[in-house]
């Protein structure tokens, strides 16, 4: 499959999704964003917005094993992961006695597209269970060491406005999302079209999408990876990355961001944005990395990443503000660069 079949091939998914999901487009493209550079994300919104649908039809076009994760107080690490059970393997023939034997017994991590619902509603040692198989694709259980499936993926959500009864991820799990994705109501037209659709029972929406092949899946991540990325934009975002760490030098001219920060982003962020910009530029058809694409995916891939002192949330409109503020003051350090790396690409 070459370059342009693989492109028409991502569109076709956007659109089978888009057949049940309406509205969240950006969070779609995200969700595909995030497959192709082999990453993990993390979806906030407020409950009913369609969370779980979107990442069950994205295991449905693209043919995936799916497994879900309810995550509850009393959820234990071995309710994930999996455990060991004893089973009858055999009888001994001399003494006629049975023959146990520890089997493993998966848990539904093991699976190529994993939703972790409400992750911050459990406990922070059974948080800490998604950290191996994150990072590490694998799941070591009583010394035993057992690969996951590929692909993989982690899907998880969380409610943003409900405090009681929840365990707020720590930086180090938060860090393992390539994307923090924000999903939004939809838009008057967007949600009189949704029901509509289901008030007259639309047959294109409870119709399932024609699978995708493995190979068709290994050459769309094959070209997202394959897309061009030059040094000029890597230094950009390697300046951009760096800004959040220096609001003394980067903002002074502005007195609402006089230290603000209380840590910016690391260097997994700048890797994050080389990575997920590459898988965006290819579904919307370019050969290569611009500028413009930089700047769509500043705010979900470092959002997370960044972490101020608490007045400035009220004071300079949270972290995306914060991150706009860092693409604006790189814009007028690199203007003239800026212009030539922003023009269109051959499609």
């Amino acid at each position: 499959m070459d370059r342009k079949q693989a492109y028409k091939q991502s569109q076709n998914i956007i659109a089978s999704i888009q057949k049940k999901i309406m509205g969240q487009s950006e969070v779609i493209e995200h969700i595909i964003c995030c497959f192709l550079a082999k990453g993990h994300i993390l979806l906030t919104g407020a409950p009913g917005l369609a969370k779980t649908l979107i990442v069950k039809q994205f295991s449905q076009v693209l043919n995936l094993n799916f497994g879900r994760i309810q995550y509850t107080p009393d959820l234990l690490p071995s309710d994930i992961t999996g455990s060991e059970i004893i089973r009858l393997k055999a009888m001994d023939s001399h003494n006629q006695s049975a023959v146990h034997q520890f089997e493993f017994v998966k848990g539904p991590l093991f699976a190529n597209l994993v939703l972790a619902d409400e992750i911050n509603r459990t406990s922070p040692r059974t948080q800490a269970a998604m950290l191996e198989s994150m990072e590490e694709r694998s799941v070591t259980y009583q010394g035993k060491h057992y690969d996951l499936p590929s692909p993989f993926m982690v899907c998880a959500t969380q409610n943003p406005f409900e405090s009681e009864g929840t365990y707020p991820l720590p930086e180090a799990q938060l860090d393992r999302f390539l994307i923090h994705s924000l999903m939004d109501y939809p838009s008057h037209h967007e949600e009189l079209n949704m029901l509509k659709a289901y008030h007259h029972q639309d047959v294109s929406i409870s119709q399932n999408p024609d699978p995708l092949s493995t190979k068709a899946i290994e050459a769309m991540i094959h070209h997202a990876h394959d897309t061009s990325l030059t040094d000029e934009i890597l230094e950009l975002i390697c300046s951009l990355v760096r800004s959040t760490r220096q609001p003394l030098e980067d903002h002074l001219s502005d007195p609402r961001f006089n230290d603000p920060v209380r840590f910016g982003s690391g260097p997994r962020g700048g890797l994050a944005l080389a990575m997920t910009t590459k898988s965006l530029a290819f579904l919307q058809g370019d050969d290569e990395v611009r500028w413009h694409h930089v700047k769509q995916l500043v705010c979900p891939v470092l959002r997370h990443r960044i972490c101020l002192h608490p007045r400035y949330h009220r004071t300079i409109g949270g972290v995306d503000a914060f991150l706009q503020a860092c693409v604006s003051r790189l814009e007028d350090k690199h203007n003239l660069k800026l212009a030539l790396l922003s023009s269109p690409s051959s499609r």
